[in-house]
């Protein structure tokens, strides 16, 4: 069954209710974002959620191997998830406790992304203000899917509640991944989250 990772986490409630809800990653951006949170609120807030069944994961872009090693160390953090032009040997380091991003017109064919190190591999938008997703979807029937490793696929870029057992029908992802499109006026939006949940669950 495909996992949900629900981003962008800023308060103590959206992660507690996207536990609830039944997450299986939460996600924290560290990276400049109108949802960066600094080390200090994402640690406040981890050591107050039950984690027994969901993986946290910070967002980086770019970052040193020691900012990404004091994030896990001061935070708790489960993941990293490299959503930059890190090289190989960056992500290499941490092995099992990351997760590489690409956008979807990288010019790397899907074979070269998936020799990255990591549990996963994720595809998003292409860039636009922000390195990361740009909250739209790309052309799902025009993306080669030749060379995907679907064991360890992620995708991410513009899912929403209505479209997601159309994305997971057409590309049958091991994780997905959203965060604006389960908001409203740039707040998580409960409904649109526990929407989002159990339409993923529902897909076989």
């Amino acid at each position: 069954m495909t996992k949900v990772k629900i981003c962008g986490m800023q308060t103590l409630e959206d992660a507690e209710y996207a536990i609830d809800a039944g997450a299986d990653f939460i996600g924290f951006v560290f990276a400049p974002s109108k949802r960066q949170v600094t080390f200090e609120q994402a640690a406040d807030i981890i050591k107050n959620i039950n984690t027994e069944h969901t993986k946290t994961v910070g967002v980086f872009v770019n970052p040193t191997a020691e900012e990404a090693e004091r994030a896990l160390e001061e935070t708790g953090l489960d993941y990293i998830q490299f959503h930059g032009d890190e090289p190989k040997t960056l992500v290499e380091q941490f092995k099992s406790r990351s997760i590489k991003a690409f956008p979807s017109n990288a010019e790397l064919s899907n074979r070269e992304k998936f020799n990255y190190p990591g549990d996963f591999i994720l595809i998003d938008s292409p860039r636009k203000e922000y390195y990361g997703g740009s909250g739209t979807a790309f052309d799902w029937e025009a993306f080669d899917q030749d060379g995907l490793d679907k064991s360890r696929f992620a995708l991410a870029g513009g899912l929403k509640p209505d479209n997601i057992k159309e994305a997971i029908t057409t590309f049958k992802p091991a994780l997905v991944d959203v965060s604006s499109g389960v908001e409203t006026d740039g707040r998580k939006d409960y409904e649109k989250v526990s929407e989002f949940i159990k339409n993923v669950k529902e897909v076989l």
